[in-house]
């Protein structure tokens, strides 16, 4: 950009906001004209008009300036202090009127006797407790424990009529304890706007950071003992997300501490430009069940070790968390040829029910997520939702009545990497994953490249099939001589 071209930016965007602010002031701005009059009838003094006048305006005129000249520090400074500030003080001081409007209040006749006998009824209103409100720069957190006589059944149905009030963006809601719910009003989407990806500067191995979650937090995704499953239409931002996880764990690749294993029968199209990361890379379908046989016995063996000495995995340098990563699970469980897709389905089942505690994960990505086309969709243990075509694909991967609290279906085209995912509380949550450029990727990819290359090996027949088939060949037929 020319230097002329941001500061035409910078001043429209200074401009841009004093006129928002005159359109708010218009109270402060009746008052400031009332004032100058009564300055000008009383004085008759064109200076003390003019003084007054720039005292008056000078708020919009510093604000305008300190937008233009820093904007994030004045977000940080001044206007997000303030909006927090009147968040707070709205909800608390309409939270009474925002019950009976929510249906969460319950109203109280009591009848009572004057002095002189006389019968009086009097009615008051019964509300939960809000307990606590929290504010960030984008969302407001109110716990609110349940009246008397009410369930946290009750209140969860009123978080979407409380978000309907305050004209929040999406809400959010989960128990805390058995009377008591959390819920998240998010005022500001700020995924509308795409993050680029930055390289990774420290050392992680249980969880990375893909993106921002509505509310402007972190979206950090489990990786140990999970195995996730990523859907999205195409076009849908899923290389985002594949791209997070691996470039995530890069210094975890680099230190031996995890071991990625890349399928892509896609020509390698999408895998090829990380390929430095990869410890195994399979282009075609022969070379996905070698993969997948490699890593079932890597499943087997490591089970023998640990068997009797723990339960659970932990990485090590010389014992490493095996990460499969496969682009377009499809092709290889559903339009694969005949043998191939009957060999890959049994290794990679047996690596989802027995891999999990063994230090071996799956992170799967397709586009249809029908039964016939993922036949193992139950063995994955977190999913993530990006843009779907119906609201049943989005019942088919987040579960059954997920389609009104997390609709996947309807996320912008305009928006790759928008996304949700359904957590462990059993709270939805609307994500987004940053964008990863090829350069991006070959640098990451370049400077974290593994020090091992696996060697893989040729599937052989299950150790059950061969016993049962030399079964048949010992036992004599009836009535053999």
């Amino acid at each position: 950009m020319t230097g002329s071209t941001v500061g035409s930016a910078t001043a429209a965007r200074g401009l841009r906001w004093l006129g928002r602010w005159l359109l708010r002031a218009k109270c402060w701005l009746a008052l400031l004209l009332l004032t100058a009059v009564t300055v000008w009838w009383l004085s008759q003094e064109l200076i003390l008009v003019a003084v007054v006048v720039a005292v008056g305006v000078s708020p919009g005129l510093v604000g305008a300036t300190w937008v233009a000249a820093s904007p994030r520090s004045f977000e940080r400074l001044a206007a997000g202090p303030w909006r927090r500030l009147r968040w707070r003080r709205v909800i608390t001081s309409r939270w009474e009127a925002v019950c009976r409007d929510a249906h969460l209040a319950e109203r109280r006749r009591v009848e009572r006797r004057s002095l002189t006998g006389e019968r009086m009824i009097t009615e008051s209103w019964r509300c939960p407790r809000l307990a606590r409100v929290r504010t960030t720069s984008h969302a407001m957190e109110l716990i609110i424990r349940a009246r008397s006589g009410q369930t946290v059944t009750e209140l969860e149905a009123g978080a979407e009529r409380i978000g309907s009030i305050f004209d929040a963006v999406a809400v959010r809601c989960w128990p805390v304890s058995g009377s008591t719910v959390a819920i998240e009003l998010i005022m500001r989407d700020v995924l509308i706007t795409p993050t680029i990806g930055t390289e990774p500067d420290g050392l992680v191995v249980d969880t990375v950071r893909l993106g921002r979650t509505q509310a402007g937090r972190d979206w950090l995704l489990p990786i140990t003992g999970r195995h996730t499953l990523c859907v999205g239409a195409s076009g849908s931002g899923k290389g985002s997300v594949l791209w997070g996880i691996c470039c995530g764990l890069a210094p975890a690749v680099h230190a031996d501490l995890v071991r990625l294993w890349g399928v892509d029968l896609k020509a390698g199209v999408e895998l090829a430009t990380g390929r430095h990361l990869f410890s195994a890379f399979a282009r075609t379908a022969d070379e996905a069940v070698r993969v997948l046989a490699t890593l079932a016995e890597v499943t087997e063996q490591r089970g023998q070790a640990m068997a009797g000495r723990t339960r659970q995995h932990r990485p090590a340098p010389s014992d490493p968390l095996h990460v499969l990563v496969i682009d377009e699970l499809a092709a290889l469980t559903a339009y694969a040829p005949a043998e191939v897709k009957k060999e890959a389905d049994r290794l990679l089942a047996r690596i989802l029910t027995q891999g999990r505690a063994l230090g071996v994960v799956v992170v799967a990505f397709v586009q249809d997520p029908r039964k016939e086309i993922v036949g193992m969709r139950g063995l994955f243990t977190q999913t993530v939702a990006l843009r779907l075509r119906s609201g049943e694909e989005t019942s088919m991967v987040l579960g059954d009545g997920m389609a009104k609290l997390a609709p996947a279906h309807r996320i912008s085209p305009a928006t790759p990497g928008v996304g949700w995912l359904v957590e462990d509380t059993g709270s939805t949550d609307r994500v987004r994953a940053d964008y990863w450029s090829d350069d991006q990727i070959r640098q990451v990819a370049t400077r974290f490249r593994t020090g091992v290359q696996a060697v893989l090996i040729t599937p052989t027949e299950p150790v059950d099939r061969q016993r049962e088939r030399s079964r048949r060949v010992r036992t004599p037929k009836a009535g053999a001589a």
